[in-house]
């Protein structure tokens, strides 16, 4: 909610400011709002993109202070003795 009153309370100001450098002109507002509001949601998109790029360029690089998870490690005789477990069959259920 908080982010998008920022996001509200940044274009007002924007549009604000395109009503004055267009020398207050009455009329314009709508589209001050929306050249404001076009501006304000390009660099948002634009920040998100940054964000994305630096999280996938992090990705898979060993970040200082941080370990690689440890794996588990199976025992041979594990592994062999289950190899070896044969597997019972019942016999066919005759028809009564």
């Amino acid at each position: 909610m908080l982010r998008e009153k920022n996001i509200h309370d940044e274009i007002a100001k924007l549009a604000y400011e395109l009503f004055e450098n267009s020398g207050r002109m009455y009329g314009c507002e709508l589209e001050n709002w929306l050249a404001a509001e076009e501006i304000v949601m390009g660099r948002i998109a634009k920040e998100i993109d940054q964000r994305a790029n630096t999280t996938e360029s992090t990705k898979g690089k060993k970040l200082p202070g941080k370990t690689e998870p440890q794996t588990l490690k199976t025992s041979k005789r594990t592994s062999e003795s289950s190899s070896q477990t044969k597997t019972k069959t019942n016999p066919p259920k005759k028809k009564t």
